[in-house]
């Protein structure tokens, strides 16, 4: 299994309607992906995967919140990893 963690602080609490467009609750066989909102302007989306291959051909949402950090709409980290056996 491998996973995303992309944490996010937005600089407009508007912007939420963005961030759930692209990253609102998805789950499939391969792929999961969860927003949670933890304050008015911040939160988490949690990705996760059969394999790193399936986590490469899935960036979609690491994108567009990388977009609006370049942007300065947000401030974006975003962390990956395997599960420890």
């Amino acid at each position: 299994m491998y996973g995303r963690v992309t944490t996010f602080t937005l600089l407009a609490p508007s912007l939420w309607a963005v961030v759930n467009a692209v990253s609102s609750k998805l789950e499939s066989e391969d792929y999961k992906r969860y927003l949670f909102k933890a304050g008015d302007n911040n939160g988490f989306i949690f990705e996760s995967f059969t394999n790193k291959s399936i986590a490469g051909s899935n960036l979609e949402v690491l994108k567009a919140m990388q977009g609006l950090s370049e942007q300065g709409m947000a401030k974006v980290s975003i962390q990956e990893g395997t599960i420890n056996k």
